[in-house]
């Protein structure tokens, strides 16, 4: 990416208005952290301008300025509201930020006319002030669960070829995942979003290098073999298969629930994910077993800076256990 002088500045706000919403002391304060936050990614979103980069773009603006001004209207007449606990008005326009059931259908469309850069800020850096705002509130953990569960995300994701809005797909799952972590432990929740963010820089870097934007292309995608197997290897840890380090960060919120008696809500967490692993199995099987031109001779040592990572990715939940236990 080309930097200039406006793209560094908008960069730049877009930190400070997440910084200025999490760590704000009253609710107004927060919410014009959101507004500035959504003026500063709108041109972030079109530094490669395109057409569909601006329907994108557009359908973005509409509704996180629909979310917000329904937040605003909660927020002023938070005491009109006769209602036992109206804390879960507060958590509606949040839940519509973060793309999570039963707001969610925009999440797919709208990444799919964007960059991969601009893909993995709307993945990671912008679930931070929603999550941390509704940790702030004094919610039932399984009204929330309610909410964020009405129906299985997952399906819809079962016939998508674009990758684009697989790993939206599986965004919003993870969000999922995030929002009980961050409604049990604060800990827990930073150590789940940093090592979802890891992942998903990751695979995005390689799918931005080698210009991957269908699952059928990965037929073709033979042009390294270390990168190949890495890409393969990330695809599993963020399924969560357990020698990865996707594992532990599933398996450190199960052991939460599990203290917390939640069965429940956990049950319904792994049903989900297993959903979800169809998909990721499907990309995986282009990858590995259809066919593809590769050669014999293709296995000679290529130079390649991701193989520490391939090996951290790989043996970090031995470390992890050797460290914590």
């Amino acid at each position: 990416m080309n930097l200039n002088l406006t793209k560094v500045m908008f960069l730049i706000m877009l930190m400070f208005s997440t910084l200025m919403s999490i760590s704000a002391s009253n609710w107004l304060s927060m919410w014009m952290g959101l507004e500035l936050n959504l003026f500063s990614i709108i041109p972030i979103l079109n530094f490669k301008s395109s057409i569909y980069s601006i329907e994108a773009t557009m359908k973005y603006f509409l509704i996180q300025a629909f979310a917000s001004i329904l937040l605003l209207i909660f927020l002023i007449n938070k005491n009109f509201f006769f209602m036992t606990n109206n804390n879960i008005l507060i958590t509606l326009p949040l839940l519509m930020k973060l793309s999570l059931m039963p707001f969610h259908l925009w999440l797919p469309s709208m990444m799919e006319g964007l960059n991969w850069i601009s893909c993995l800020l709307m993945m990671t850096w912008q679930k931070i002030s929603p999550l941390i705002m509704i940790s702030y509130l004094n919610i039932n953990k399984d009204l929330i669960f309610l909410i964020s569960l009405i129906s299985l995300n997952s399906i819809l994701g079962l016939n998508q070829n674009s990758m684009r809005k697989i790993l939206a797909m599986s965004s919003i799952n993870n969000s999922t995942w995030m929002l009980f972590a961050i409604l049990l432990n604060n800990n827990l929740w930073m150590n789940y979003f940093l090592i979802y963010s890891m992942l998903n820089l990751l695979i995005i870097n390689i799918l931005n290098n080698y210009n991957i934007n269908y699952i059928n292309q990965m037929k073709f995608f033979n042009l390294n073999f270390f990168f190949k197997l890495n890409l393969m290897m990330l695809i599993f840890s963020i399924m969560g298969l357990p020698p990865m380090i996707g594992f532990l960060m599933k398996w450190m919120l199960i052991k939460n629930l599990i203290i917390n008696q939640m069965y429940f809500i956990m049950t319904m967490l792994i049903m989900l994910t297993i959903l979800n692993l169809f998909f990721y199995i499907k990309m995986s099987y282009f990858m590995l077993f259809n066919f593809n031109l590769f050669n014999k001779w293709y296995f000679q040592y290529k130079k390649n800076n991701y193989n520490f990572f391939m090996f951290m990715n790989f043996f970090s939940l031995f470390f992890s256990y050797l460290m914590f236990y």
